[in-house]
């Protein structure tokens, strides 16, 4: 006897169904200028393997620059970057 019963299957269908809709009405409003999407206000600019253990991110959080050092033990240090552009107006 099979532990799936029909019902089972249907209201999996169902549910896929329902989440395809969703996609499909949420892609229109965006693209109809109804709805606009979330925009991130940190963008990772760079990545650098320092060790197989150790990365090196250079974040950009609102303008700012941002150097994160991470590693797989996690442990995390941030040091945020002053540009050549803020150094020459600062002189």
């Amino acid at each position: 006897m099979s532990d799936i019963q029909p019902y089972q299957i249907v209201t999996i269908i169902i549910f896929i169904a329902i989440l395809l809709a969703a996609q499909i009405i949420i892609k229109r409003l965006i693209g109809r200028g109804k709805v606009t999407p979330l925009q991130s206000v940190m963008k990772i600019t760079e990545t650098l393997s320092v060790s197989p253990k150790e990365r090196l991110y250079l974040l950009n959080i609102r303008g700012q620059d941002f150097l994160l050092c991470a590693s797989k033990a996690g442990s995390s240090n941030i040091v945020q970057i002053n540009s050549l552009e803020e150094e020459s107006l600062d002189a």
